[in-house]
């Protein structure tokens, strides 16, 4: 910020003057002497320089002792942006060799630039020709006493930063303030400020510029309103109460101002307008209806205003009864978990299932999910729901052991409020604990927002899940900007990948494109993949092609509550559910990178008929009968080549070849008895062709003994 300078008329006319008075400017947090009079001279007995270098290096150098922490908290505070000063204190006269009384009037005034000055005028109130004089003390000491008391009102109500009035002070002058406006004739209301992006911005700048943009708002709100009508009400966030005529154009001008405040390095301001032509209510309601507004605006990184209207109040009604509600929600079982079973993409088995908060109404009928989770997390309560369904997964999971039927691990969702609210990971292993269910059944989905916790606390937290027997999934995965950088600060078991990868599905190939490198980058990291969102047989079958470990979505399940999976199960429709003990084995099989397999041997890759990916897959002995489990697109090419499999069968779980390779390739299979050590072999006839191909053994299955095998084709030429 620039030093002012008056023209030489204005300072020529100004110094003349024979009050005491001094004119001030606040610059980087300092109180700088623009000018002072020809009666501050005479009143301090020295030339202009000597006071000049006085005031701008050692103001409080002859305050008294006992005053001067007082005066200079007093003054910086009124030099920063706070209110009139009228503060009385001691000081020593150098005319006099004694101490003065000096009551000192102080009132900040705006230049035709917009430069905040402040203008102090001294008055000598009594003389102390003794500082011992037990009169002088008596008139010293009430007044500072007097001062005390005005410092801790104004601590009280007052914000020390930008000198505008606390919360709760704003809210008391707004009530009688908004009154005052009705009186006279004109429409009352509340604007509510916040900037976006404050966040980053400390974290860009660092704390101290904060502070400095906050200050700055504070002169910019001061310049078109009064500073007893203005408030901060706590961070980023300011209100004003006024009139609201003309109340756009002025907001026009306040982020014309924020463009240019705090020397450039400023945010965009979100404002919400509450008219009290809408419908009268107290300041703080007026107040926290235009927060909503604001609250709306998130998401544009611009400045903007918005009112408060019947869509909002139908919305901000709704917010209300959830909040009001939630207890007796959860307390009459109106909110109850709904299972979406989640299928493993190797052989069309149910391997997991989400729990989904549902809310059935009584008097509203259902609530959606995002008609009541923001609202949840908005109002500091999301942990109270999640609990609450992690204790109602738990009793219903008891409900089917106890009836010897299958069970599945489950999984509860959470966010970052979870974390922040209680400590989340205590809270789930103390019910756990309590419950008949062991940890392994229960699965943590971790929304991507936990990347705005601090990371060493996130890091801790997810151990911490893991110490414990849990496993901890990244739910929403590639919906936000920091999903990749997740993956290498946290260490997830599973990601989720975002159901708009599947909405944008059939818009673009790079969707495609992305998918696949995304679970391919999964793989190799050894952490497995759901894909939300399927609806359709072609998202299937592209899906198990690129090597995605499990598939949810409607073309499998929608969520059903227990009592509906029970009718399902006791009719012998829908998914089958996979045997628990069988689950190791699947997630090896499903864990293969067919994309890029890595072999122990190198090879030279030739062919005549197949370009691109390495032929590979991954098949299943049962007996005399073979069955592929995985396949990559070159291999499926291949195995419809040659009378494998049919088209009709790609996209299906679990084909059985139509018929069986070479002898050769069956004794190779037979010879491979360790688990993942390649076996080779070279010059296997096919039709007119020979193939070179690696097979290993990857796993066995414990229920039935069947293994599976990876093959890789290396080479395929004509003879």
């Amino acid at each position: 910020m620039e030093k002012y300078c008056f023209n030489e008329d204005e300072r020529a006319t100004l110094e003349r003057l024979n009050i005491a008075m001094a004119i001030y400017q606040f610059i980087d947090k300092r109180v700088v002497t623009i000018l002072i009079t020809d009666g501050l001279c005479t009143l301090m007995g020295m030339d202009r320089p000597a006071v000049i270098e006085l005031l701008d290096n050692d103001m409080y150098r002859d305050t008294h002792p006992d005053d001067k922490a007082r005066v200079a908290d007093a003054a910086f505070k009124f030099a920063s942006g706070g209110e009139r000063l009228d503060c009385v204190y001691r000081t020593l006269s150098h005319i006099l060799n004694d101490y003065v009384i000096l009551h000192s009037h102080g009132e900040h005034f705006y230049t035709s630039d917009g430069t905040m000055l402040s203008s102090t005028i001294y008055m000598v109130e009594g003389l102390g020709k003794d500082a011992d004089n037990a009169l002088t003390e008596k008139i010293a000491s009430n007044f500072i006493d007097m001062m005390s008391k005005e410092s801790l009102i104004r601590d009280n109500f007052y914000d020390t930063l930008t000198g505008l009035p606390n919360m709760s002070y704003f809210l008391t002058l707004a009530d009688a303030g908004l009154k005052t406006i009705r009186d006279n004739g004109h429409t009352p209301g509340v604007v509510y400020f916040d900037f976006t992006g404050m966040k980053y911005f400390n974290q860009k700048y660092g704390i101290q510029e904060g502070d400095n943009l906050i200050m700055s708002f504070g002169f910019v709100l001061k310049k078109f309103f009064a500073n007893e009508n203005c408030g901060r009400l706590g961070q980023d966030h300011f209100a004003v109460y006024t009139e609201m005529e003309g109340i756009e154009e002025i907001l026009v001008e306040i982020f014309n101002d924020i463009k240019y405040a705090n020397e450039g390095r400023t945010l965009p301001v979100h404002v919400g307008i509450y008219s009290m032509e809408f419908e009268e209510v107290s300041a703080s309601s007026a107040c926290d209806r235009a927060k909503i507004v604001s609250d709306k605006l998130k998401g544009a990184y611009i400045s903007k205003y918005a009112y408060y209207d019947e869509n909002t109040h139908a919305a901000s009604t709704h917010f209300e009864y959830v909040i009001n509600t939630l207890d007796k929600a959860m307390k009459e079982g109106w909110i109850r978990p709904f299972y979406q079973q989640i299928i493993r993409s190797v052989n069309g088995l149910v391997c997991n299932e989400e729990a989904l908060a549902r809310w059935i109404d009584p008097e509203r009928g259902l609530i959606p999910p995002d008609h009541f989770v923001y609202v949840l997390e908005d109002a500091k309560l999301i942990h109270k729901l999640d609990l609450y369904i992690l204790d109602c997964v738990l009793r219903d999971l008891e409900e089917v052991q106890a009836k010897n039927l299958p069970i599945t691990p489950v999984s509860i969702n959470l966010s970052k409020y979870d974390f922040e609210l209680c400590d989340m990971v205590d809270e789930i292993i103390k019910r756990v604990s309590a419950s008949k269910i062991t940890p392994d059944k229960i699965t943590i989905e971790i929304t991507e927002s936990v990347s705005s916790l601090e990371t060493d606390f996130a890091i801790e937290q997810i151990r911490r899940f893991h110490e414990a027997g849990f496993q901890v999934w990244m739910d929403d995965f590639g919906s936000g900007y920091s999903s990749l950088n997740m993956l290498q600060k946290f260490d997830f078991d599973l990601i989720k990948l975002d159901m708009r990868f599947m909405r944008e599905f059939n818009m673009s190939k790079k969707n495609h494109i992305i998918l696949r490198e995304l679970i391919n980058m999964a793989t190799k990291l050894g952490i497995g993949t759901v894909v939300e969102g399927v609806e359709t047989c072609e998202q299937v079958k592209f899906l198990r092609e690129i090597g995605c470990s499990k598939l949810q979505g409607y073309y499998f399940a929608k969520p059903i509550s227990l009592e509906e999976w029970y009718a399902i199960y006791g009719a012998k429709v829908g998914n089958k559910i996979e045997d628990y003990k069988e689950n190791k084995y699947y997630d090896i099989v499903g864990g293969i990178n067919v994309v890029e397999p890595m072999v122990n041997k190198e090879y030279s890759w030739k062919t005549d008929e197949f370009f691109g990916q390495v032929p590979t897959g991954i098949f299943e002995v049962r007996e005399k009968e073979m069955y592929v489990m995985r396949y990559n697109r070159t291999f499926a090419e291949f195995l419809l080549k040659f009378g494998y499999v049919d088209e009709v069968d790609l996209g299906n779980e679990l084909i059985k070849q139509r018929k069986m390779p070479a002898k050769e390739v069956v004794d190779l299979i037979c010879s491979c008895d360790e688990i993942d050590k390649w076996e080779y072999i070279e010059n296997v006839p096919e039709g007119s062709y020979l193939l070179n191909l690696f097979v290993k053994k990857v796993a066995i299955n414990p229920v039935n003994y069947h293994s599976a095998y990876e093959v890789v084709i290396t080479s395929i030429y004509n003879t």
